[in-house]
């Protein structure tokens, strides 16, 4: 997929740029095996835990449940979601009302792209905790991917109730504002969490996304800059910076950032793509039809958006006629 096919772009307004193993056997003399949603079942589970997980999992069941928890986060942040969600599961089995282990299946499933069922993990546990700063995230977080906003905003509410200063509750608030489109209130929180976090790429790379929408690119270019300084391996980042550079007319410069990243046919078909969306229609075909020339038989993209361009162009001189 283009890297630029998800950035729709008119002439005031960009949005949505670029801007988230096999289960392995646990050895064990015992040759029992443990069906972990089988056990112990309370009312509400059923629904959530409904499918059977069948391994040997005799070596947990000596484990308390603070283990089960620690063990399950570690697999979680290592992305081995099938040991981390056994260990959440196993910990449920042992004490159901543990809103940990439902927070942490809710981050398995959000991380997977089951965002509904995400919510349904996280709300879990907030029915468990109602203050888990942890519970009310992760369920704004998977509202917000639902396209859920002002329900996302109430829990960001809640969240702000128990900790107002909390950095991942304006980080969220920020980009649940920036989907509203309400960049003029998104503009001093993105500010803030660099203020408050200079030392993170994603906080720069937030804060110029926000100027780039604005129209304001060359500070945009100044926060991509300083977001790849900090990150020089994420080519998110270079592209957004590539990006900037090409909507504030520099396009030489877009081209070779574009080209260290995607390839030089990818880069012309991106800022294509680019021109295309601000109805810059000689621009876009001079840059498709580069792509096209640099890799014919393998850049079909640039074809793509090239048909797609001729479409725009068409409606366009019709409606200026009307």
């Amino acid at each position: 997929m283009s890297l630029l096919r998800c950035i729709k772009i008119t002439s005031n307004i960009i949005r949505y740029f670029l801007v988230m193993v096999v289960l392995l056997g646990l050895v064990a003399c015992s040759k029992s095996t443990y069906k972990v949603n089988q056990l112990n079942r309370q009312p509400g589970q059923e629904s959530l835990l409904s499918t059977s997980i069948d391994s040997d999992t005799s070596p947990l069941l000596d484990k308390s449940v603070v283990e089960l928890l620690v063990a399950g986060f570690t697999y979680l942040k290592s992305k081995n979601y099938q040991l981390a969600e056994l260990h959440f599961r196993v910990a449920l089995e042992k004490e159901p009302d543990t809103a940990e282990a439902y927070i942490g299946i809710g981050q398995i499933e959000q991380r997977k792209g089951n965002y509904p069922l995400s919510s349904a993990f996280f709300e879990k546990a907030a029915a468990l905790n109602p203050n888990s700063l942890a519970a009310l995230l992760g369920s704004a977080r998977a509202l917000r991917l639902q396209g859920k906003l002002n329900t996302a905003i109430e829990k960001i509410n809640a969240a702000m109730m128990i900790s107002p200063n909390e950095i991942e509750i304006i980080r969220e608030l920020a980009l649940i504002y920036d989907l509203m489109g309400n960049e003029e209130l998104s503009l001093p929180l993105y500010q803030e969490l660099v203020n408050r976090a200079p030392d993170q790429a994603e906080n720069h790379n937030n804060l110029g996304l926000n100027h780039m929408v604005g129209g304001r690119y060359d500070e945009a270019i100044l926060s991509f800059l300083q977001a790849v300084e900090l990150d020089n391996d994420n080519n998110k980042i270079k592209n957004n910076l590539a990006s900037a550079y090409a909507l504030n007319g520099m396009e030489n410069k877009a081209l070779k950032i574009f080209a260290s990243t995607v390839g030089e046919s990818a880069a012309y078909n991106n800022l294509g793509y680019l021109y295309m969306n601000l109805q810059r229609w000689d621009d876009a075909e001079r840059a498709l039809k580069k792509a096209l020339l640099l890799s014919p038989k393998h850049y079909l993209r640039a074809q793509e958006n090239l048909d797609t361009l001729i479409d725009l162009r068409m409606n366009a001189v019709t409606e200026h006629r009307q």
